[in-house]
């Protein structure tokens, strides 16, 4: 006799309702109704890190973890835990972001996992409750991840989400990665005034940057696209993620990215990507080093399944969203094909940035350092013709260490000097061993200097 076996797979809702059955009763208690009379939202944010930050107080916490905390608690007034369990926190070893690194003073970096947290907002009588769930997710290849759910009294609906509406408005900056770590952002370390860049290529781009930003009933009266794109190239070390940075860093902006090098992501993911910017609009989009994911060469650096077709259709197509900017990077540009380069509102404005000229050599330099002569500095940013901004902080922290040497923290013109010219031979000789002349950090000096002169 044969045996037929049927094996059906729910969907994960129903393994996320079995994880909150035990807590059932508790639930309806604090949110002051049953299941039938409450509704649940998915919203991703760490309620529980002001729970974990609680419990573990006394101990010393990696700070960078908790960066929402303190907006949470701008609308909390006290929380509540099941009775009868024990929470779970994820901990990982970390230091105390606030010391200094070298101090290597230890820090726990802490998760709150799946035990569910009572919340009352200030100025509410019932609670919500917050609670992150595991489950496995089918969609992505039996995947385990997790889901975060917030169960609200419908009576109390309205009063909660305009609470949490005032919480939103401002949220630390970071930049938000898709498929990745989120990266904070500093506004004061990365505004546009930090920038030692050409003056026609800052203001060329902060001021569309900004118009973009402005003119949004311009864009609507005349039935435009409110929506912008930058390609920033050149070669490496010469500001392109500085601008994207001074971007990020505006304070209306929203900003977000995708992990590329994650072997799981498709086109759903970039789809996501554009749909959140879209829900937080005016917001940005970072795409660093295009070329690596979709140019002609280094084939097999975009890791994920995201087709170049979907981004391009994210960029201008039938997914494309109003209220983005994307600004995207690229060393070699050449290697992008034409529907990327020639296709106004993919990348409306291509901007080059270029090594650095003398004139914005003796600018950074002076920046580094303050206290050398005019003349010294001049003399620097001659001998160090070609260099890029990133070879110009390397040749300093090279003269650092020459006055370190000595025990002294002044670096003089000699130790800069130096730097420079260690740098240079260095390169000089990897570009030589592999038998090319521009590898890297390998210049052409006398090409660079005479292009200058000319210039």
């Amino acid at each position: 006799m044969t045996h037929v076996s049927e094996i059906r797979l729910s969907p994960a809702v129903v393994s996320m309702n079995a994880h909150l059955a035990p807590y059932k009763q508790w639930i309806e208690n604090v949110i002051g109704c049953t299941p039938s009379d409450s509704v649940t939202f998915e919203f991703e944010w760490p309620f529980g890190d002001i729970v974990a930050e609680d419990i573990l107080q006394g101990a010393t916490l990696d700070r960078r973890c908790l960066t929402f905390a303190p907006v949470l608690r701008s609308v909390l007034e006290r929380w509540e835990l099941p009775p009868g369990v024990s929470p779970r926190i994820e901990l990982t070893y970390s230091r105390d972001s606030e010391s200094p690194i070298t101090a290597a003073k230890p820090a726990w970096d802490p998760h709150w996992k799946e035990t569910p947290v009572a919340l009352w907002l200030k100025g509410l009588d019932r609670a919500l409750v917050a609670v992150s769930i595991p489950y496995v997710s089918f969609a992505n290849g039996l995947r385990h991840e997790w889901k975060d759910w917030l169960i609200v009294n419908r009576a109390d609906v309205a009063m909660v989400l305009n609470r949490l509406s005032t919480m939103l408005a401002n949220p630390p900056k970071q930049l938000i990665v898709i498929g990745g770590k989120d990266i904070p952002l500093s506004p004061e370390e990365f505004g546009w005034d930090s920038l030692v860049l050409e003056p026609e290529v800052v203001q060329f781009v902060k001021n569309d940057f900004d118009f973009f930003l402005q003119r949004e009933s311009w864009f609507r009266r005349f039935r435009l696209p409110f929506r912008r794109g930058y390609l920033l190239y050149g070669p490496p070390g010469n500001g392109k993620t500085s601008v994207a940075r001074a971007m990020a860093s505006h304070p209306n902006l929203r900003a977000f990215s995708i992990d590329f090098s994650n072997e799981e992501l498709h086109n759903d993911a970039l789809t996501e990507l554009f749909e959140a910017a879209s829900h937080a609009a005016p917001s940005l989009v970072i795409f660093e080093d295009l070329e690596r994911l979709y140019g002609n060469e280094d084939e097999g650096q975009n890791r994920t399944r995201i087709t170049l077709q979907h981004l391009l259709n994210c960029l201008d197509g039938l997914g494309s969203k109003d209220g983005t900017i994307v600004v995207a990077t690229a060393n070699k540009p050449e290697t992008l094909g034409p529907a990327i380069l020639r296709r106004p509102g993919r990348f409306d404005r291509v901007v080059q940035l270029a090594l650095p000229s003398l004139k914005l050599r003796c600018e950074y330099i002076t920046k580094l350092s303050t206290n050398l002569e005019p003349l010294i500095v001049q003399a620097a940013a001659a001998e160090s013709a070609g260099f890029s901004f990133a070879q110009l902080r390397e040749a300093y922290i090279l003269a650092g260490q020459v006055s370190f040497s000595r025990a002294d923290d002044e670096i003089t013109g000699g130790d800069l000097l130096e730097g420079i010219r260690t740098l240079r031979n260095g390169v000089g000789r990897i570009g030589g061993k592999l038998g090319c002349r521009e590898t890297g950090f390998a210049v052409d000096r006398e090409q660079s200097m005479n292009l200058e002169l000319q210039s």
